[in-house]
């Protein structure tokens, strides 16, 4: 009578680390996918910003700098949501590497706003331009978009 109450005890807990492991585990797996769905129209968002910008620089478009730096600014701030980057950096727990998709995607933006501010300024520089294009590629890649080519990723 004193064995049968102890193995139920020990098969609640065995089955609850189950489960516990079973629902850390579920957001791992799914997580490149989810965040590249949901913030997949941003990135679009934002390699249209890309392109105006280009269009800037030969004389096609008109919008003035200040515009489009704050285009790309709101772009960094609607793909790196606080909350969202918070919930990834709890990735960390997972058990094999999770790649930041809304992080890499946020600093590709915020990159993009400085290379704009330096053309603004005039002190446009190839490296900013490679930060930009190299972490957008690595975004695009997430996302299942082949990369653009422009003046805003050529290295000089």
């Amino acid at each position: 009578m004193g064995l049968a109450p102890r193995i139920v005890k020990v098969l609640i807990v065995v089955i609850a680390i189950i489960v516990s492991v079973a629902a850390e585990a579920a957001p791992c797996r799914n997580y490149a996918a989810a965040a590249a769905r949901a913030i997949k129209p941003r990135v679009e968002a934002l390699r249209l910003i890309e392109r105006e910008a280009a269009d800037r620089l030969s004389g096609l478009d008109t919008r003035p700098w200040p515009y489009l730096i704050g285009q790309a600014a709101a772009a960094a701030a609607a793909i790196g949501e606080p909350r969202a980057l918070q919930d990834e950096d709890g990735l960390e727990r997972c058990p094999e590497a999770i790649p930041h998709v809304r992080r890499v995607c946020a600093t590709a933006a915020l990159a993009l706003a400085g290379a704009l501010e330096d053309e603004a300024a005039g002190a446009a520089t190839p490296i900013s331009k490679q930060a930009y294009g190299q972490a957008m590629a690595i975004c695009e890649g997430f996302m299942r978009l082949a990369p653009l080519q422009s003046v805003w990723r050529a290295s000089d």
